[in-house]
């Protein structure tokens, strides 16, 4: 058993990371695009469908410490292991949902699973050069983005064929398998106390002063806010509302919004490796990708807020959601890397566990008020378009926030003001 575990290259542990954080993705931004199915086999409107998404995105907020303290503790490995295969079965499980309240607790318990990149950028940490992390990490994220890929178009084309209750069931086996495939194949990287030598007291002594440098370092918090709200909008539209928008207020079919989100989800890849080349090579800086992140973000959603009357075509919304991803999406492993840059090792995984938990508890927070505002404003009479834009705001305002939190940043590269 243990000459099975020897899987020593980082590209092919990257591969099986890889394809675990796509289907993490893939689970948060799935009910966008399978929002008609699910409103119409639970009975639901716009403001009860969006507790489906908006419980997840808690369990997954919920769920951000205790796995970066887990894979602090007892490696990484071991903690996206578990994590996998417990996803894997609250998928199946979710199929088996007949009623409002157990699918609304499935998807709870499923978010609690899906911290799959927060074990994952531990791992990474000691199996590459720390020159390499940052294009590691993006390539990592850059799965994310296949994993929306997967949860639009071919989901459609599967939903059309088995249904949308045999098509993720499909999924839920799959994430079973990986789990135990990332168990056997993946040595201890990062060393749990068994594969280093380091007992648990150690190891715990170790985050406690690691966790004692972090909270007072006021980078830390400025990279923690910009990540809440640029990110924490990323997951509001693609888990839930981007969908919605296309189809219901600019009037797409499920199959063009379906093709659009793919489109927006696929053409950004490249940039997931351009952004960090640019950055490590380049300009060399961090601070400014998040700059010009925010400002990028916050241009986009005000001509969105401000876009009231006719709807948009199908290749107005493709890239206007394509330089969104680009612009959001792309830049959160470089936010990364700035933690990774400025922690103590021994809390690494922890530190990016918090941060990582901000944006989907902000999430799961405008999810709810973004639905809330849309069904109020076409119960008063108002036109689906411009409901929509008015409930954007409430993105809007996040990025702006973010956008003021880059200027007051230390570049961790090079020590720049």
């Amino acid at each position: 058993m243990s000459a099975v575990r020897k899987f020593r290259s980082p590209l092919a542990m990257l591969a099986l990371l890889a394809a675990g954080y796509a289907l993490s993705f893939f689970q948060r931004v799935n009910p966008s695009v399978l929002a008609p199915d699910l409103m119409e086999a639970f009975d639901l409107d716009a403001a009860s469908f969006s507790l489906i998404s908006s419980a997840t995105m808690l369990g997954y907020a919920i769920t951000q410490i205790p796995s970066g303290l887990l894979a602090d503790l007892i490696g990484g490995r071991r903690t996206l292991a578990a994590y996998q295969m417990l996803a894997g079965m609250f998928c199946i499980l979710f199929t088996f949902c007949s009623s409002f309240a157990p699918a609304v607790a499935c998807r709870f318990l499923l978010g609690l699973t899906l911290a799959s990149n927060i074990p994952s950028y531990k791992l990474i940490a000691s199996a590459v050069p720390a020159n390499k992390y940052a294009m590691y990490c993006s390539a990592l994220t850059g799965c994310g983005i296949i994993g929306t890929l997967m949860a639009a178009s071919p989901l459609v084309a599967a939903t059309h064929l088995v249904g949308w209750r045999a098509a993720l069931l499909a999924v839920g086996v799959f994430t079973v398998i990986l789990g135990g495939a990332i168990f056997l194949l993946i040595p201890d990287y990062d060393c749990g106390p068994a594969g280093c030598g380091t007992t648990l007291r150690e190891n715990l002594e170790g985050l406690k002063q690691g966790m004692a440098q972090v909270v007072r370092m006021r980078n830390f918090w400025l990279i923690f806010v910009w990540f809440m709200f640029m990110i924490g909008n990323l997951f509001v539209l693609l888990t839930t509302w981007w969908g919605s928008y296309l189809m219901q207020a600019n009037g797409l079919s499920k199959d063009a919004a379906g093709l659009s989100i793919s489109i927006m989800s696929l053409l950004p890849l490249p940039f997931m490796l351009i952004f960090p080349w640019l950055s490590d090579n380049v300009l060399r800086s961090r601070k400014l990708f998040l700059m010009v992140s925010a400002a990028a973000q916050s241009l986009i959603l005000l001509f969105i807020c401000l876009h009231r009357s006719s709807p948009l075509s199908f290749w107005e919304l493709t890239v206007l959601g394509t330089l969104f991803t680009i612009f959001t999406n792309c830049m959160g492993p470089i936010s990364f890397t700035m933690v990774k840059e400025s922690v103590p090792s021994s809390a690494l995984a922890s530190a990016s566990g918090f941060i990582n938990s901000s944006a989907p508890v902000l999430a799961a927070l405008v999810q709810g008020l973004f639905g809330t505002a849309v069904a109020a404003l076409l119960g008063s009479g108002h036109a689906p378009m411009e409901a929509f834009a008015s409930a954007f705001l409430l993105l809007l305002a996040g990025s702006c926030i973010a956008l003021v939190c880059t200027f007051f940043m230390r570049d961790t590269l090079g020590g720049r003001k």
